[in-house]
């Protein structure tokens, strides 16, 4: 499988987990474009390019960024292993998606981040179709689907604010309404139920790859100042490429107020409404 990457990696660490997922996963990331791209974020991502041998174009929604913005336990594994805590972008994002496209024209779609460079992309293109494409985000309220597990948060809510279709509403709004045959959105209503504490760690299984070796050694910095992750990122990842984990409904997210709902449409998108936990996490654990 092909894929292009959006992501805001090393804001949020699951994005970190993610991308070493996918890799060990035997996903091929054609192009990494990262949102908005500072100095430090970038620096995370020439990190795991340069450890799991991907040689792709890597963008930013914005050049010349200054201000750093990242840290923890992505500063603590640069240091490591003697990693600057700054880099530099080949282009911006969607020049480097477009050219990606062009070179691997059968490439799905992944979104972790605000939709900044892939939804560029998409206004500029409205015509350009995708097989499949997956945004972490959104939410679906519990009256019009209730999972197993129910978070007292989001009890009696119609709609929440999701940092990532927030972060960039036109990217969204573009990824949203393009010609993309099957799309899918994992939101808050799922992803904030599931956690990766110490008893997942230790079942943890590296495959033998580079890829796995690296999730291992960030998690073991994670959880030294943290019991447990909250794995939006890894879900939406797990869903699209196994969505049979998953229970979904047709439906299309509509902005509320400050946040996002759904509204229910048999012609719609997949939203996830629920996942089998027990499978998701031996998708994670044995990376496959």
């Amino acid at each position: 499988m092909d894929m292009i990457v959006e992501t805001d990696l090393g804001h949020d660490p699951d994005d970190f987990f993610t991308i070493c997922y996918l890799v060990a996963a035997g996903v091929k990331i054609r192009c990494l474009t990262v949102v908005p791209g500072d100095p430090d974020q970038l620096a995370v991502a020439r990190f795991l390019m340069n450890v799991l041998d991907l040689k792709i174009p890597l963008g930013a929604s914005k050049l010349n960024r200054t201000k750093p913005s990242s840290g923890g336990m992505h500063y603590a594994i640069l240091k490591k292993h003697g990693f600057s805590l700054e880099a530099k972008p080949d282009d911006l994002g969607h020049v480097l998606v477009e050219q990606t496209f062009k070179d691997f024209p059968e490439s799905d779609v992944f979104i972790i981040g605000p939709a900044s460079s892939v939804g560029k992309f998409f206004k500029d293109h409205p015509d350009h179709a995708v097989a499949r494409g997956t945004m972490q985000g959104g939410f679906l309220p519990y009256s019009l689907y209730s999972p197993v597990e129910r978070l007292e948060k989001f009890e009696g809510k119609e709609w929440v604010p999701s940092f990532n279709p927030n972060g960039d509403r036109p990217g969204f709004m573009a990824f949203a309404s393009a010609n993309i045959s099957d799309r899918k959105f994992v939101g808050k209503n799922v992803c904030h139920s599931v956690l990766y504490s110490r008893e997942i760690h230790e079942r943890l299984t590296p495959n033998g790859t580079t890829a796995a070796d690296i999730f291992k050694e960030g998690m073991d910095f994670y959880l030294m100042n943290h019991g447990e992750k909250k794995f939006h990122d890894p879900m939406a990842a797990v869903c699209h490429l196994y969505p049979e984990v998953g229970v979904f409904v047709r439906g299309k997210p509509v902005k509320m107020e400050a946040g996002w709902s759904v509204m229910l449409d048999p012609n719609g998108d997949q939203v996830l409404a629920d996942v089998n936990r027990e499978a998701f996490w031996k998708h994670i654990v044995e990376f496959n």
